[in-house]
């Protein structure tokens, strides 16, 4: 708590001192005072990135003997519910061509289960010195699929991975360098879409926007772990962590049952990355963006049919994600005001209030009613730095594509429309489904063979009773005939079966013991199910 305190004291100062220096060159103009305090606290986060960004360094290769190989030490969670596509084999092969001591393989029901074993034991035979497992839940949740292989591993280190992720040959071992510091628990890396040729234009803005999507996480997650350690999220597209976190008592039971809102809203399925990251900050861990060229992690953003309802539910999902877990950091979990005091700032603070569409204008409005602006020229410099600004993390994608340059004012739009994205998901930030997949067909089919499963048992327990019931309802109604002829008799017998039901059994009961057919009472004896 003393080091939360201290940081807040730090922060306040920090502001209160802007606002002096703010108040002295404002020289009571108050548009201007409004317009340097909304400039800094939209810019000076960018400019200290900026600086971060090119002071980084990844963590070197030991110069004696690694403390962990791949080959040993390195367990793969490959969570999937689509194992014929493609991107999934793809993946799978780039992981088994970096030899990790095991691969375990989860996913959902018992179709794509056997699916998915085919897929594998084409692998098998090709990189065996890797133990492959597939196991599957009755659930499409990646987060119970998770859950399913922790159990599974018996490694120090372990790996999740997206099932359209793809590495390559020296990513484990690269990724691996961090775990040197036995201080780090949590080890992210760099991230790339891939631009696809031969698209139709749609699908290309989709495509270009998914990649320098990911671009501005790369530069942000670069800067803030280069000042702090700290990062807004460690992506779960590929992730490393010791297995010690996994294990940890608490660590599951959060993971498979984690709430929002002050417990009033989940479980939730997705934002299980943002999960991790928290975990590891709360419990002390350090984290590392492992950045370079070996340890660049592929996927692809933007194409899958239908490419703009799938962006845009995934432009949702993660805008949902930032309201969910950026607050639950800042007010519920705080673990960050202790060991990320920068990127309360330039993480969780700014990302609330970064709406485009209402800053922008906003600065223009008061620079132009403010007495700083002399001339047009003064309007024309802030417009063209806001539209630098838009341009320099994502200036590396154009400068490998120049072919794409033409579509920035496309991405600039963008910009201004996710400002109405971000608003839509505030409003429904209680909507935790995982926009972008289709997740409800794969639970229905999970669950059909379930269901054929428990009909069937339930015919054959119907069935059974039946066969060792007959005999015994057919000496009774033998019984039955009997008594009939003698009223005093035949009395006595009713009364026995009605006493027998008020020791226990209700009147339905009786009533079938009078009448001998069990059949006839649905109540007692149901019908078969229908198939």
């Amino acid at each position: 708590m003393a080091r939360i305190l201290l940081n807040i004291g730090i922060m306040a100062g920090c502001v209160a001192g802007l606002r002096q220096l703010f108040l002295h060159l404002s020289a009571g103009d108050p548009y201007l005072y409004w317009f340097l305090c909304l400039f800094a606290w939209r810019y000076t986060r960018l400019l200290i990135n900026l600086i971060a960004f090119w002071c980084y360094s990844p963590a070197p290769k030991p110069k004696g003997k690694s403390t962990y190989s791949p080959s040993k030490d390195v367990t793969v969670i490959l969570p999937t519910i689509d194992p014929e596509d493609s991107g999934f084999l793809e993946c799978l092969e780039t992981c088994a061509i970096n030899a990790p001591a095991k691969i375990v393989i989860v996913t959902a029901g018992d179709d794509l289960y056997h699916k998915t074993l085919m897929e594998v034991r084409r692998l098998k035979e090709r990189y065996k010195p890797t133990e492959f497992a597939v196991h599957r839940t009755q659930v499409a949740s990646k987060r119970e699929q998770v859950a399913l292989a922790v159990p599974h591993v018996d490694t120090d280190i372990t790996v999740m991975l997206d099932d359209r992720a793809f590495w390559g040959p020296h990513y484990l071992e690269t990724v691996l360098r961090p775990f040197e510091d036995p201080a780090v628990g949590l080890v992210g890396t760099n991230k790339r879409s891939r631009r696809v040729d031969g698209l139709g234009l749609w699908a290309r803005v989709w495509n270009m926007l998914g990649a320098t999507y990911l671009m501005r996480h790369n530069f942000e997650i670069r800067a803030t772990n280069t000042i702090d350690g700290g990062v807004f999220v460690v992506s779960a597209r590929t992730c490393a962590m010791r297995t010690a976190i996994l294990r940890h008592p608490e660590f599951l039971p959060g993971y498979t049952r984690e709430t929002f809102f002050f417990g009033l809203f989940g479980p939730l399925n997705p934002d299980d990355d943002n999960y991790n990251t928290r975990f590891a900050v709360r419990h002390d861990w350090k984290i590392k963006i492992q950045y370079t060229q070996d340890a660049l992690m592929e996927t692809v953003v933007g194409t899958q049919r239908p490419s703009a309802a799938k962006f845009l539910g995934q432009c949702r999902r993660w805008a949902r994600t930032t309201w969910r877990s950026n607050l639950c950091s800042l007010v519920t979990d705080r673990s960050v005001w202790r060991s990320q005091p920068y990127c309360v700032y330039a993480v969780y603070l700014t990302s609330l209030t970064n709406f485009a569409a209402v800053t922008d204008p906003l600065l223009i409005y008061l620079l132009t009613h403010s007495s700083a602006c002399s001339s047009p020229s003064t309007v024309a410099y802030l417009v063209s730095w806001i539209f630098v600004s838009k341009l320099i993390k994502i200036f590396p994608y154009f400068l490998a594509h120049p072919q794409d340059v033409w579509l920035f004012p496309v991405y600039s739009g963008f910009a201004y429309f996710h400002s109405l994205i971000k608003l839509w998901a505030l409003l429904t930030f209680w909507d935790c489904s995982w926009s972008g997949r289709r997740l409800d067909r794969i639970r229905h089919a999970a669950i059909q063979p379930l269901r054929a499963r428990i009909a069937g048992l339930y015919v054959k327990c119907i069935r059974h009773a039946a066969h060792y019931q007959d005999p015994t309802l057919a000496e009774f109604q033998r019984l039955q005939q009997q008594v009939k002829g003698d009223g005093q008799i035949a009395g006595g017998f009713l009364r026995m079966v009605d006493s027998h039901a008020a020791g226990g059994r209700d009147q339905g009961h009786a009533e079938c013991f009078r009448d001998g057919d069990l059949r006839r009472h649905p109540d007692i004896w149901p019908a078969a199910p229908r198939s």
